[in-house]
């Protein structure tokens, strides 16, 4: 295909191509925030726990990071285009199965395919990107790119309240059928295809299947500890007909240590590839870099407080407070759009300070706002209490999201650039997933903690009907309104002091939750301080180089 140079115009073929390749990622970004507004309303019609709920969040993560790197390299040599249109067909199949699904198990089972295609057209967008703009517009259909993705983390939670609010959460989901028959007929228009005819991939399904299973046994006892037991068994684990054998010992550990030691096999097992000359997954040879090895530390530890938190604050704004699913997306507002306007000003930042200064800066921001949270968040306090702080916390988040990836990859050989962003993509995707569960842990055990403390207490609600309660607030709240275990209506003294209690553990929970988010912010900023500085390359640049 012909690349336009510096001085020529850009043909209308072309901007179909960058609108196409656009609304993909406005998609796959979308369904990332779209969801944590949904999970309450899922919860309360799948009659489920809060933990089970995780996984419609945590299994898209892991499928994705565990993915991203083998299907950029399938594109690359089987065509991108080709690829990009599987993975919108990937991704639009598992959006009807999540939108149409009868059960929760149904929901994560989309979910899971959704994560899949969302690997497939996230490496191929910018490869084609790569491969249809050169000069001058190549920076300019990246800078493109990546203000539509960050107004689509803008658009989720709107979206997904809207939805939830006036229809049905479903159509959260549904709605992205006709946007991806949309981007596929326009990927038949005017995608030219290409390919990397220079190189043959060997994908590394052996590293693929260990890191697989690795983080979702890491993963698994976060989000079930509660259920089933931090060391001692509270319930009985049991898969298919396989029922756990040991009477004295919880799944929870074991599932943990499995995790360490596949992880641990992952990390020698690549090394050993790579020492042979073959393609890992994970390239441990670019940790040599300090740039590169600083920088997945950090952007691992942010993601940890930063998408988990965005799990936490909706159950906190609809379950404690009583908000509709979009009253409560008009809450967090501020916060996305603060992060949509100082995103872009990152860059013009960096040049003045350092691309190092503003990252490490914006994490001070996000760390300062975080803990100020947990000061000042009540069962009953204004929300435009809450204002500052979320505006607080988007500049911070969007000062240092932006340059994170440029400096991340800044010092690493330009002929590796591609194995680095996928490896920096693969970190944050796990680094959510585990924050999920982290944040969700804490704030299923403040509820079970503060929450029983307080039925405990309560000299209103009757002895006979304290069990049932404390058995819902255990199980992370999960069917009907706590009320319904109390005798009584909603709004009689009974349910009103169980209400009390749900609202307190709750909050209880969303504070500690935020406390360890920042603490976790913290040692990224810290870690930040070890990246060298001078990292100024520009991120576009490097993004161009996937497909060169």
């Amino acid at each position: 295909m012909r690349k336009t140079r510096p001085s020529e115009s850009v043909s209308r073929k072309q901007w179909l191509t960058l609108f196409v390749l656009c609304l993909a990622v406005l998609i796959a970004v979308v369904d990332v925030t779209v969801v944590n507004v949904t999970i309450p309303a899922m919860r309360a019609e799948f009659n489920v726990e809060l933990n089970q709920v995780e996984w419609v969040i945590d299994l898209y993560a892991l499928v994705f990071a565990a993915f991203i790197i083998a299907w950029g390299k399938l594109g690359d040599q089987f065509g991108r285009r080709r690829m990009f249109i599987a993975g919108l067909v990937t991704f639009g199949a598992g959006s009807l199965m999540v939108g149409l699904a009868p059960s929760l198990g149904v929901v994560i089972v989309g979910r899971v395919i959704q994560g899949m295609g969302a690997a497939m057209v996230s490496p191929a967008t910018l490869s084609l990107l790569s491969s249809t703009f050169s000069g001058n517009m190549r920076g300019v259909a990246f800078g493109l790119w990546g203000s539509t993705a960050g107004v689509a983390g803008a658009l989720g939670p709107l979206l997904g309240g809207y939805f939830t609010t006036y229809t049905s959460w479903r159509w959260a989901f549904l709605i992205n059928l006709p946007i991806c028959v949309v981007a596929i007929a326009g990927a038949l228009l005017a995608v030219e295809e290409s390919r990397d005819a220079e190189h043959s991939h060997r994908i590394d399904l052996v590293g693929m299947a260990l890191a697989a299973v690795g983080f979702a046994a890491i993963v698994f006892p976060l989000i079930e500890g509660q259920t089933y037991g931090w060391w001692a068994p509270q319930s009985t684990f049991q898969l298919g007909s396989w029922v756990w054998p040991l009477t004295g010992l919880s799944v929870t550990p074991v599932a943990f240590l499995l995790g360490l030691t596949f992880l641990g096999a992952f990390v020698v097992y690549e090394r050993r590839l790579e020492e042979q000359g073959g393609e890992p997954l994970f390239a441990f040879s670019l940790l040599r870099f300090r740039g590169f090895r600083y920088g997945l530390l950090t952007a691992l530890i942010v993601s940890l407080g930063e998408f988990g938190v965005l799990f936490v604050m909706p159950v906190y704004l609809q379950v404690a407070r009583g908000l509709s699913a979009f009253d409560a997306s008009l809450v967090l507002l501020p916060f996305a759009l603060s992060m949509f306007v100082f995103a872009p000003m990152a860059g013009m930042l960096a040049a003045r300070f350092g691309a190092k200064w503003v990252v490490t800066g914006g994490m001070v921001c996000e760390a300062a706002s975080l803990f100020w949270l947990s000061r000042i968040l009540a069962p009953d306090m204004p929300f435009i209490t809450m204002t500052p702080m979320l505006v607080l916390y988007g500049i911070g988040t969007g000062l240092a999201t932006a340059q994170l990836t440029n400096i991340t990859l800044s010092d690493i050989p330009r002929k590796q650039a591609g194995a680095g962003s996928g490896a920096n993509n693969t970190v944050r995707q796990v680094g959510s997933a585990i924050g999920v569960a982290i944040l969700g842990a804490i704030l299923a055990a403040q509820i079970a903690t503060v929450g029983q403390a307080e039925l405990s207490a309560n000299v209103i609600v009757p002895p006979t009907a304290k069990p049932a309660i404390a058995q819902l607030l255990d199980n992370g709240l999960s069917g009907d309104a706590p009320q319904g275990a109390a005798p009584g209506a909603a709004n009689s003294p009974v349910g009103r002091a169980v209400q009390q209690i749900v609202d307190d553990s709750i909050t209880a929970g969303t504070r500690a939750a935020a406390v360890a988010a920042g603490i976790f912010v913290v040692f990224g900023a810290l870690s930040s301080l070890r990246i060298p500085p001078g990292a100024e390359s520009a991120q576009a640049e490097w993004q161009g180089t996937l497909a060169e």
